[in-house]
């Protein structure tokens, strides 16, 4: 019941024909009163303040709110029963709702659960697309105005909503309760329906866990939380989750509008009219059933299964521009497969030496034709999912400029100082270290300090907007829409526009080396560029000056994950073609520093940008001696040349612990079980061996920088920073993996070959494996090296249909995905073979996988991506797929005492942009 208390002093006993009998509550503009009709039916009467009531602007807004209120159905609110806005005492009379508000029996109860938070979730919704679609924005929406009738919940209190004007935007006046206003709603912006969406979703919050999304302290701090940091969902669970994590997007560009979500909520209650149905008046059909199934006591939220994977055919074209598998005689792929092939060394083997650094032992430099590509599944069936989930095309969630976590900030402290380093030569053939050229190592710290692109990776794995105010595609995610901010400018003055995005994306694309080759050879276009070696990719648009358009030639919900990667920086006019030598060695970029001196193989030095975009470095700038001998960059720290050198794996035994400093990098080390035949064909038998393993001793073997691994995925992507579903990859259980042993098949004295290529990493680890195999599981380990820069050879001798047992395999993500790491590795169209060059060395296939794949592939919701993304990892754990054993860790060794703000990003790179000289 509501709580109704005695008519006060001065309280009016009547008002036109209704009796008054107590009060209900009292806000800033007037006060509500519960009364009777004269038949003696209860009302509720919302009388304005007596020192509004000369005012003509507050009568004509209380006129207003009548109007606003008679234009909503009553779907879930308070109907509008009488009102005299004219008299000396303007009153409005409506419904009165039997039921207390929503706040007061979470603070009385405490938080929903299950069926009770799914009707609020669902009538609650319904009763804020009934509104929009009368075209009112609530404008306060928050648990206080929700009050739980027996028949369903209500939406009450529309005292500062608004009408849309013609435009359909609101005024951007702050009126609301901090809490649970919107960061537009907080920073002064236009306000529309998505604020009530974004308050829902901080409602829902509230009333799952009993604490506001953002914080419960000071309005200042909560505002902060609204406008920079993720909300608090742990009280949520899926599908619910995340629905509501949609609706809190920061741009409300990328929330869903309220009709999506009621379609979505009403799906996942299976309560949505089914084809065939009577569809005349459809919103209203969806408004009924949303009332219908809010006032249902048994409804619960389910997640919708997941549909058949899509197995392309000999039927189904090829993805323009793929670049085809290396050794097939006929220079087609295999039949049925559009996928593209993980490129080998050009050249066959490869080069001889390979620069330092984590994942660097595994040599993937893309070239034309031999590129990694983005393989592309659609689930039959997953658009309209992808419809009704879409949150304005966020393949991750987009938060505003840096605000993310582990944005580049500069540090409060001593300005000026020039920071020594040394570090690896970058890996491009040619020396160039432009943004198209660069993959990894050097090349790619020289482009995050010389280059701000639209997003950038955090320090938790997540990305989140730079120059990029919106990425949003259309419903099948195949068409995006870019913006990006307006009035930034390279370093030598000329503007950052649409145009330079889409100039730097097709120099990308016609560039052999660099990130081009397999991260964009789904947008349209891409082909002929990429043989012509010029122009532009006919997949891009330029809609404006500040914003542009592009069309993959398939769908995937995870693209805007890619647009971090130096593949997709912008560039200026100066920079020409792709073979345009001059800017290559000498590129003119927008980042925190700019280019002062390149000498190829010797030397790069930096100095501050002082018109980048956000702000400026600390440091004067940066010297960086290029070198590939881990002696030479010791030699020259000890001489006091440097401040800082890189440390290899090769240099790791031998690095002084003053000064050392390491972090985890995005590159998991992995046995990869041939299951095809031999002691490794049960899952038994892979399990026995992942118990048999002491992944801490294998990390303290490498000083600890490489971390003992939990999963195929690694902890730098966003969504997998916890321990993955890997039970045998806690601690080992000797008792255990003889058990499953003997159950699989793996009988004391059989033979395991153990491949592994002779790198310093490898060597270490293939040693220590043997032993605590040997000693637990009684078998005998043979040791099959190969030459470490031959991964050709490597990889044929794994593959070949002789071999059995065991392969080492170091692998990383080619962007902040999970899907990067997983289909490459699994994918059941990708079975390495010799007439390919793919990666599922093993063979593993699973329909299952497949179909989350393909799935997450058109689930626009990132936290439902992530979601599937980890099924698929868990199904493969459980089948022991793959044998996770380390988190590759990157080192550096920093002179003492001497900067703050310096160490490792997650790709291993020194942090600079936030340095300072203490």
């Amino acid at each position: 019941m509501t709580d109704v208390a005695p008519l006060r002093e001065g309280d009016p006993s009547h008002l036109g024909t209704y009796r008054l009998t107590g009060l209900l509550g009292e806000g800033g503009q007037g006060a509500v009163y519960l009364g009777e009709d004269e038949p003696g039916h209860r009302v509720a009467v919302k009388l304005l303040h007596a020192r509004f009531s000369g005012d003509p602007k507050a009568r004509s807004r209380f006129a207003a709110e009548v109007a606003v209120a008679k234009r909503v159905s009553a779907f879930c609110t308070a109907r509008v029963l009488d009102s005299d806005v004219e008299g000396d005492r303007p009153y409005i009379v409506s419904e009165y709702i039997e039921g207390p508000p929503l706040s007061q029996v979470l603070s009385a109860e405490g938080p929903r659960r299950g069926a009770g938070l799914d009707r609020l979730a669902i009538g609650t919704m319904t009763a804020l697309a009934a509104i929009h679609q009368a075209g009112v924005v609530h404008r306060d929406f928050k648990p206080a105005n929700v009050l739980l009738a027996p028949d369903g919940p209500r939406v009450i209190d529309f005292g500062i909503a608004r009408a849309l004007d013609a435009t359909g935007t609101m005024s951007s006046t702050a009126v609301g309760t901090p809490a649970y206003m919107a960061p537009e709603q907080i920073s002064g912006a236009v306000v529309g329906p998505a604020a009530d969406v974004w308050a829902w979703g901080a409602t829902m919050t509230y009333a799952a866990a009993g604490r506001p999304a953002f914080g419960q302290d000071s309005i200042p701090a909560v505002m902060h939380r609204i406008l920079n940091l993720a909300p608090d969902l742990g009280g949520l669970a899926e599908p619910l989750r995340a629905i509501v994590a949609n609706c809190l997007s920061k741009d409300p560009a990328l929330r869903p509008a309220s009709q999506q979500v009621l379609a979505h909520l009403l799906e996942l209650a299976g309560s949505l009219p089914q084809p065939g149905a009577p569809q005349a008046g459809g919103d209203a059909v969806m408004l009924t059933q949303g009332v219908q199934t809010a006032a249902s006591g048994s409804v619960r939220l389910r997640a919708l299964q997941t549909p058949p994977p899509f197995h392309p055919g000999p039927q189904t074209p090829p993805m323009p521009g793929l670049p085809q598998p290396g050794g097939n005689a006929a220079g087609t792929n295999p039949p049925g497969a559009v996928w593209p092939s993980p490129g080998p060394p050009p050249g066959g083997n490869g080069p001889t030496t390979w620069p330092s650094g984590p994942g660097a032992d595994l040599p993937r430099p893309p070239g034309k034709g031999r590129g990694r590509g983005l393989g592309v599944l659609t689930a039959a069936g997953a658009a309209a999912l992808a419809a009704l989930t879409l949150v304005g095309g966020s393949a991750v969630v987009w938060l505003n400029r840096g605000g993310e976590p582990g944005a580049k900030k500069t540090n409060a402290g001593q300005t000026g100082g020039t920071l020594g380093m040394e570090m690896p030569t970058p890996i491009s053939t040619s020396g160039t270290i432009d943004p198209s050229s660069a993959y990894g190592g050097t090349g790619r710290f020289l482009t995050k300090q010389l280059f701000t692109g639209l997003t950038e990776v955090g320090a938790h794995g997540a990305p989140h907007n730079r120059l990029a105010t919106a990425i949003q595609p259309d419903a099948e995610c195949r068409q995006w829409t870019i913006k990006i901010q307006g009035g930034t400018a390279f370093s030598d003055g000329e503007p950052v526009d649409a145009e330079s995005f889409v100039r730097g994306w097709s120099r990308s694309a016609a560039t052999e080396e660099g990130g081009g080759p397999y991260l964009m050879n789904d947008i349209e276009g891409f082909a002929p560029v990429s043989k012509a070696g010029s122009g532009t990719m006919s997949g891009l648009k330029v809609v404006s000056g500040t914003a542009f358009v592009v069309r993959l030639t398939q769908p995937n919900c995870d693209f805007g994950a890619r647009l971090s990667e130096p593949a997709f920086m912008p560039v200026p006019k100066a920079a020409g073609t792709a073979d345009n030598t001059s800017y290559n060695l000498h590129p003119v970029g927008n980042g925190p520093f700019r280019l002062e001196e390149y000498r190829t193989k010797t030397k790069v030095s930096l100095v501050r940008n002082d018109t980048w975009a956000f702000g400026k470095t600390k440091l004067d700038g940066v010297d960086v001696i290029l070198g590939s001998d881990p002696a030479k960059g010791r030699a020259a720290y000890e001489a006091g040349e440097v401040d800082w050198y890189q440390v290899g794996a090769d240099g790791l035994s031998t690095a002084p612990s003053t000064g050392l400093v390491s972090g985890v990098t995005p590159f998991t080390r992995m046995l990869v079980p041939i299951i095809a035949r031999g002691p490794m064909k049960t899952k038994e038998a892979r399990e026995a061996v992942s118990y048999a393993i002491d992944r801490g001793r294998l990390s303290t073997a490498l000083k600890s920088v490489y971390k003992p691994a939990y999963g195929i995925v690694p902890p730098t992507i966003a969504g997998f920073e916890q321990p993955g579903a890997c039970p045998s990859c806690g601690s080992p259980d000797q008792q255990r993996a003889r058990s499953l042993a003997g159950t699989g098949g793996l009988k004391a004295g059989t033979t395991v070959p153990l491949y592994y290529r002779q790198t310093t990493v490898d060597r270490t680890l293939a040693e220590l494996v043997k032993q605590q195999l040997e000693g637990v599981l009684d078998v005998r380990v043979e040791m099959k090296p190969s030459p470490a820069a031959d991964f050709v050879r490597y990889r044929k001798l794994v593959i070949d249909k002789g071999a059995s047992g065991l392969a080492f395999l170091p692998y990383g993500p080619d962007y902040p995905s999970a899907y990067s790491m997983l289909w490459p590795l699994l994918g059941g169209e990708l079975a390495a073979a010799e007439s390919n060059d793919f990666y599922n060395l093993s063979g593993w296939k699973n329909d299952r996988f497949d179909g989350l794949i393909s799935n997450a592939l058109a689930t626009a919701s990132s936290e439902s991506r992530t979601g599937l993304f980890k099924q698929a990892e868990k199904l493969a754990l459980d089948d022991m797929a793959l044998i996770p054993l380390l988190n590759d860790g990157g080192a550096a060794v920093l002179r003492p005492g001497k900067y703050t703000g310096l160490g490792l990003d997650r790709d291993g790179d020194p942090t600079v942009a936030t340095a300072t000289v203490k």
